[in-house]
């Protein structure tokens, strides 16, 4: 019978692989979807201060429950850095997010949040070291283009809620900066406790940021004249793509390299699109495309490596 004990372990471990990979997916899905299905739900009958606000204190509580067992204790200054990092990155994100959001076309804003890479890129020369080469220089340039043709070439769309996509877009790409900054600022962390711990004090934090801008906002909504395609709206967001998307993204950068998992961020505009022309919240245009081939040109030359040269000298 030990002949057989071997085997089994070869069949566990893909299927780990696979289930890590199938939760990166449903991330991806969980953002491409949301460009469309927030849209819903905005500017009526939640504006997207208001909606910001119910969903910072949803993931406050859900996190804070979820970290209960865990009992992981966070130095002071490092609660400092989230302090900021927060602002930077759920209070800023959001805040620019839903109303640019509001503005532009699911599309155009899923594209525009791919020069997240790029921008996190250029930070990272700054803040961290990190080495600049002629690939990663082209690809920083093609990114921008792709961003600014799109920015500049999509036109106002009443039926599809664009009311301002130009507005739109730039609020979008303060966003992408934004996260950007977050996520410099909190990878020490990532190394230093677990994701929930973290999680919990970035959304407790937001919380009192995001207050003042959306707190009048959420108390003003009627609650009980809302819906149930609102509620679903509001459910979908606030528990599937703030707390169950946080956490499927956490286990599965437990169980393949950061990578591998950063590289699914590139399926988020072909599912946004999907979602989009299948709910009839957005159409596909010249501009798209022409955006699209420099953004993700500028995507593959950024994360290019090249192979390491074999020594074929004798030994």
């Amino acid at each position: 019978m030990r002949n057989f004990l071997p085997q089994s372990k070869p069949l566990f471990m893909p299927n780990r692989l696979l289930a890590a990979h199938l939760a990166l997916f449903t991330v991806a899905l969980l953002y491409g979807a949301n460009y469309s299905i927030a849209k819903i739900a905005m500017p009526e009958p939640i504006p997207p201060a208001a909606f910001i606000m119910l969903r910072v204190l949803a993931a406050s509580l859900l996190f804070g429950f979820a970290s209960f067992w865990l009992k992981e204790k966070v130095a002071k200054p490092d609660i400092l850095r989230l302090a900021i990092a927060s602002a930077f990155g759920v209070a800023c994100n959001q805040l620019l997010f839903f109303k640019g959001l509001e503005m532009t076309s699911p599309i155009s804003a899923s594209l525009i949040m791919l020069t997240a890479p790029i921008v996190v890129l250029l930070f990272s020369v700054f803040f961290l070291g990190e080495q600049l080469n002629s690939l990663k220089i082209t690809g920083i340039v093609l990114g921008i283009i792709g961003a600014a043709y799109l920015i500049l070439n999509t036109g106002s769309s009443a039926a599809f809620k664009a009311p301002n996509p130009l507005l739109g877009n730039l609020l979008i790409g303060g966003n992408a900066i934004a996260y950007s900054i977050y996520l410099i600022m909190i990878k020490p962390l990532t190394q230093k406790y677990q994701a929930i711990t973290l999680l919990k004090w970035v959304f407790f934090f937001s919380c009192f940021y995001v207050l003042p801008f959306g707190g009048p906002g959420a108390l003003a909504i009627d609650y009980s004249e809302l819906s149930m395609e609102i509620w679903a709206v509001l459910a979908f967001v606030l528990i599937g793509v703030t707390f169950f998307a946080y956490l499927l993204n956490a286990w599965a950068l437990q169980r393949l390299p950061a990578s591998v998992v950063s590289s699914y961020i590139y399926l988020q505009p072909l599912l946004a699109a999907l979602v989009a022309i299948l709910l009839g919240a957005d159409e596909l245009r010249p501009a798209l495309f022409i955006s699209a081939a420099f953004i993700f040109s500028g995507l593959f030359l950024i994360s290019y490596k090249k192979k390491p040269k074999l020594n074929h000298e004798a030994t």
